[in-house]
């Protein structure tokens, strides 16, 4: 009896191939959001707040259909890897400070915001520094959530703006919810920095010939 063959699986289409030097569909889907956020700010000093409003969204949307793309087909990247958190700490950043600046958002909160990311950066540098070590920490869950947290409140704040519905609870909510989760991520990264550094330390030496 003759044996059946498998059946034979269609390789994907040749834009949804990943491309050795990272260029892929979701890291350009990633790209346009670091696109958007001049486009964003040049809006919110126009007080055009439904425009910077609707172009917010597009770029929130596109860190969840980068993610699902780069899953879903195979296009994790080392560009991407560094790539996606860029693009989200510009969107962020850039948001939170000219949001702050037109008194939109209580200055603390970009503060800390940016606090938190800057001691990440150089927590893992020093770390490694003293190790003289790679220290590669993977991105925590608490960390997409402070992310979610932070556009949450962006996109509430503009939206208020744009169509007038009175959201101050809601947006007071969202602030402490941002606050909360960006410190909860740093405690978090600097405690996944001291568990990737006793790993460091019991990780077996080669042995010398």
């Amino acid at each position: 009896m003759p044996q059946q063959q498998p059946p034979q699986v269609q390789p994907p289409q040749w834009f949804l191939r990943p491309s050795r030097y990272g260029l892929t569909v979701a890291n350009g889907v990633t790209a346009v959001r670091l696109i958007l956020v001049p486009f964003i700010v040049v809006a919110l000093f126009d007080a055009r707040f439904e425009t910077a409003f609707w172009l917010a969204l597009i770029a929130g949307a596109t860190d969840a259909i980068d993610g699902y793309i780069a899953r879903h087909f195979g296009h994790k990247s080392i560009v991407g890897a560094y790539l996606d958190p860029v693009a989200d700490k510009v969107l962020i950043l850039s948001l939170f400070g000219t949001l702050t600046f037109q008194g939109h958002l209580p200055l603390w909160l970009v503060l800390l915001a940016l606090a938190r990311d800057v001691a990440i950066v150089a927590t893992v540098a020093v770390f490694a520094r003293l190790k003289k070590a790679d220290l590669r920490m993977q991105p925590l869950f608490i960390s997409k959530l402070t992310t979610f947290a932070q556009i949450s409140l962006v996109l509430a704040t503009l939206a208020d703006l744009a169509f007038v519905i009175d959201l101050g609870h809601a947006r007071t909510g969202l602030v402490w919810a941002a606050a909360v989760t960006t410190i909860a991520s740093w405690a978090a990264y600097f405690v996944e920095g001291l568990r990737a550094l006793r790993a460091t330390e019991v990780r077996p030496t080669a042995l010398e010939p």
